[in-house]
């Protein structure tokens, strides 16, 4: 995945599907083709996902939280 998303993803954890972004990466809109398979129906789809960056202050960073979200 490296090479593929090389300026945007810099590691990629197969397990979670959680993506570890580069430091320096533009606002934008960024779309992914991403292949997903699920181990209960033994079946796989390709899909295109679509990640909004944009650039939040310092202030935005302080005060902020994380939710996460698992077995949905």
């Amino acid at each position: 995945m490296r090479a593929r998303f090389g300026l945007f993803v810099s590691r990629l954890d197969r397990h979670s599907g959680q993506l570890y972004v580069n430091g320096h990466i533009v606002s934008d809109i960024y779309n992914f083709r991403v292949k997903v398979y699920d181990v209960i129906w033994r079946s796989e789809v390709i899909t295109t996902v679509t990640v909004h960056v944009n650039e939040i202050g310092d202030d935005a960073v302080l005060n902020s939280g994380s939710v996460r979200l698992k077995g949905l």
